[in-house]
């Protein structure tokens, strides 16, 4: 509701001499430090309507993670002897997530009363009843609850909210099994946390990792389920943080064109595991002002009418940041703005389809294919505007256009540097692939009057790469690799000030 200090201590036995050895991500926030004693820093955090959401970084305990080289890919190691540097980041991270204070209509909306509707609250500790619930809303106080590692709620069609107050932290999951509500709500500044559920926890395997079959994808365990109706509906979802998934933490099931979102102040930690992605918005939602740590695809641009801003994340190793491929789509005016990647371990030494900050994947089902696209769908009117890529990173843009594709403008793209890895490591790529009849698809028309692929101040280490400046190209600065027959469906260029 203020400006506030926040004291953090080093707990690990290690010393600072000077709050200069303490690192604000993003850097963007340049908040006031000073230094308190030997392990214990005072930051000034100042009031924002957005809040903020940021990693505090002790110098003693960054380390570098390298590529070892072996194999196709390589492997990630600590060890720097004959290896090529990936990413620093630091080995314990504590995160601070300062949100703003609810007041009036924002709180009327997002903390239920008894005017809400009915309300359940669950005791403290084991918490296994909620299949049977009979209220509307289930409410969290501040404590501690478990499910357990062998249940998660699959909640009535009566069940319409699940609140979890500040201080509240749930082990465990929720699925709105059924499809009546016209308005869901997740709400509160609680913790939702899937650290008692094994990876890959199969409902149909008891719970216990997936057992033979290639992918549990409707059987495992999610943080977040719903099912989507014909009729039109809408989520609510603000404030939780989701710790250690399992899994994917949030799907929908059913018809993915009448469920629409309004996520805000939103949180995601602890995806040590692999298909740990972020969030898809569906048509006509609105995402802002959240952190993500994950472990695939991050922003999953798949709906048209689609607009986030203010997003910092903490990349793991798989797949990309922004994502909007895997199979031929109709997608159409989707803005994402002021996006800030503080850290990230993409490593592989070899050309992946699904990786870089932004992507645009082959088919998920022949990911070598390149006969799976589709020239009736179009993807278009897609602005990604201020990107800023601290540190290493392995690549900026991979595009395998599985639809005619118009529009995509990359505005203020900001990569701080190239990882050790060679250059041939690094390459972007823009391709057309074709349908089972060999009919390609098309990228826009040619350039300066065609509306391809567009990049704006794209930048590496402070220079801006330009089509016309001779320092672009793949194993140049701008490690741009795109197809020859594409030449007339891109640019990139500096905005004249």
């Amino acid at each position: 509701a203020k400006d506030v200090w926040v004291d953090v201590s080093l707990r690990t036995g290690q010393t600072i001499t000077s709050a200069d050895q303490v690192k604000i991500r993003p850097s963007s926030y340049n908040f006031e430090k000073q230094l308190v004693d030997a392990d214990t820093v005072k930051i000034k955090v100042p009031y924002s309507d957005a809040g903020y959401r940021f990693s505090v970084e002790f110098e003693p305990q960054l380390y570098t993670a390298y590529n070892d080289l072996s194999g196709d890919s390589g492997k990630l190691t600590t060890e720097a002897a004959g290896n090529r540097a990936i990413h620093t980041e630091p080995r314990n991270s504590m995160m601070i997530f300062a949100e703003p204070k609810l007041r009036g209509e924002q709180k009327e909306r997002l903390v239920p009363t008894d005017e809400s509707g009915s309300i359940h609250f669950p005791a403290e500790g084991e918490v296994t009843n909620l299949n049977t619930v009979t209220e509307e809303i289930i409410y969290f106080k501040p404590g501690t609850y478990s499910m357990g590692s062998d249940y998660h709620a699959v909640l009535p069609p009566n069940v319409k909210w699940v609140y979890l107050a500040p201080g509240a932290y749930v082990k465990g999951a929720f699925r709105f099994l059924h499809d009546n509500q016209s308005l869901y709500k997740v709400t509160g500044y609680g913790v939702l946390s899937g650290e008692q559920y094994v990876y890959e926890a199969d409902t149909n395997n008891n719970y216990n990792h997936l057992s033979g079959a290639s992918n549990c994808h409707s059987s495992c365990v999610k943080m977040l389920q719903f099912a989507s109706a014909d009729a039109e509906q809408k989520l609510d979802l603000q404030g939780v943080t989701v710790a250690e998934p399992p899994y994917h933490s949030f799907v929908v099931y059913g018809n993915e064109q009448t469920f629409h979102m309004n996520v805000e102040n939103y949180k995601q930690v602890g995806s040590w595991y692999w298909q740990t992605d972020g969030i898809e918005l569906y048509k006509g939602s609105t995402m802002k002002n959240t952190f993500f740590n994950a472990n695939d695809d991050v922003l999953k641009m798949y709906h048209s009418d689609v607009t986030i801003d203010n997003t910092v994340i903490w990349k793991n190793e798989n797949g990309p940041v922004i994502q909007w491929g895997w199979t031929p789509r109709n997608i159409d005016n989707v803005n994402v703005t002021n996006t800030t990647v503080i850290h990230n371990r993409m490593y592989w030494k070899d050309v992946k389809y699904n990786t870089c900050i932004l992507n645009s994947s082959s088919h998920w089902e022949d990911m070598g294919a390149t006969t799976k696209a589709d020239p009736n769908t179009t993807v278009k009117n897609m602005l990604f505007e201020n990107i800023t890529v601290e540190g290493m990173t392995n690549c900026a843009i991979r595009v395998y256009a599985l639809s005619d594709t118009e529009n995509i403008h990359v505005k203020n793209l900001n990569i701080d540097a190239w990882n050790g890895l060679d250059w041939t490591s690094q390459v972007s790529h823009l391709k057309r692939y074709t349908n089972p009849a060999g009919e390609k698809v098309t990228i826009g028309n040619e350039i300066p009057d065609g509306n391809g692929l567009a990049l704006e101040n794209y930048s590496v280490s402070g220079e801006v790469i330009e089509k016309t400046a001779g320092n672009w190209a793949d194993h140049q600065l701008g490690r741009i690799g795109f197809d020859g027959e594409n030449w007339n469906s891109w640019n990139a260029w500096r905005t004249t000030p």
